[in-house]
């Protein structure tokens, strides 16, 4: 399953100055948990680091054709370093990514998904993107790297979530509109869905 397009050129850390950029935020290990699936294996969820680079790309390897499609929205046979950078080196005070691998150390851990928000400068607005491997499709995992990006997010105070998604892939609409997102026609693209959250109120 893949939903939301996180551009692959990406946005650089944003680093700014004043006050406000004179600490880098700490891995956020709180948000580490252990996730058993249906049939009895245990998965680590946690922020992902810069030691999952070559993971992450050795996962995007055992995507099909479709999947890479469906989250990138263009045919990718492989991501590169500087790609794979943009995912696993992030700033967290403006992006989290929540990483869900096999126990294990980052850097030797097989990846199995991986849900991002990339926030605005302002902290107010954030988009998403999720992609979870085909061999753990139907045990719930979307739904629950998107609550809990979700969940982080309100706690952040960020005020919506906003994603873009294939209109053919309805299993990721399917799932926003569970969650309460709204649907939107993109503004430049038809076959494309805007789907937002409020997390206000």
């Amino acid at each position: 399953r893949g939903g939301g397009r996180r551009r692959v050129a990406g946005r650089g850390s944003g680093e700014g100055s004043g006050t406000d950029r004179l600490a880098i935020r700490p891995y956020p290990e709180e948000l580490e948990e252990t996730v058993r699936l249906n049939d009895g294996r245990e998965l680590q969820l946690r922020p992902i680091t810069p030691e999952d680079e070559m993971p992450l790309r050795e996962a995007f390897t055992r995507l099909s054709p479709d999947e890479v499609r469906m989250r990138f929205f263009m045919p990718m046979k492989k991501l590169n370093h500087m790609q794979a950078a943009r995912f696993t080196q992030i700033d967290y005070d403006r992006d989290m990514a929540l990483v869900l691998t096999d126990p294990g150390v980052p850097g030797h851990a097989t990846v199995h998904g991986v849900v991002h928000i990339n926030a605005d400068p302002d902290n107010t607005q954030a988009e998403y993107a999720i992609l979870i491997h085909h061999d753990l499709t139907g045990q719930g995992l979307g739904r629950m790297l998107m609550q809990r990006i979700i969940d982080y997010a309100r706690s952040r105070g960020i005020r919506k979530i906003f994603g873009d998604v294939l209109r053919e892939n309805q299993s990721m609409l399917r799932l926003c509109q569970e969650l309460g997102f709204r649907r939107t026609a993109h503004p430049d693209e038809r076959d494309v869905v805007r789907v937002t959250l409020d997390l206000e109120g």
